[in-house]
């Protein structure tokens, strides 16, 4: 199977049948309407991958967004300044239609949003 990325905008509303028993919590913990997912498996369940935790979860609410041009833990240059930073969350904007960032410089996470554009390979 090609991964297929995506958002699943679960709330507790939606019922917790939707996440399997034992990804309940964990998920719970996880759970964000604009977190982008790695789907690596499906099967009654799907598998969405976030970074290195893995869910369980009914497809009834994956949408699927284009893949991430950045990768989780993958090094980048911000334009600006050059200054070197770790992607540690991946998130969609559903208005702009398009991948944002939140990253780390030095061990700790920047307050701002950063955009596809805002970066250049190291």
């Amino acid at each position: 199977m090609n991964s297929k990325w995506g958002t699943y905008p679960w709330f507790i509303e939606h019922g917790a049948d939707l996440i399997h028993p034992a990804d309940l919590e964990a998920f719970k913990q996880e759970a964000n309407s604009s977190k982008v997912f790695e789907c690596i498996e499906e099967s009654d369940y799907i598998t969405l991958k976030y970074n290195n935790n893995c869910y369980r979860v009914r497809h009834k609410l994956f949408k699927l967004v284009p893949a991430p041009k950045y990768y989780f833990g993958e090094i980048v240059k911000i334009k600006k300044n050059e200054e070197e930073a770790i992607i540690t969350d991946i998130m969609w904007h559903y208005d702009k239609q398009e991948h944002y960032y939140l990253i780390s410089i030095r061990d700790k996470k920047s307050q701002r949003d950063t955009w596809n554009q805002n970066f250049c390979n190291r």
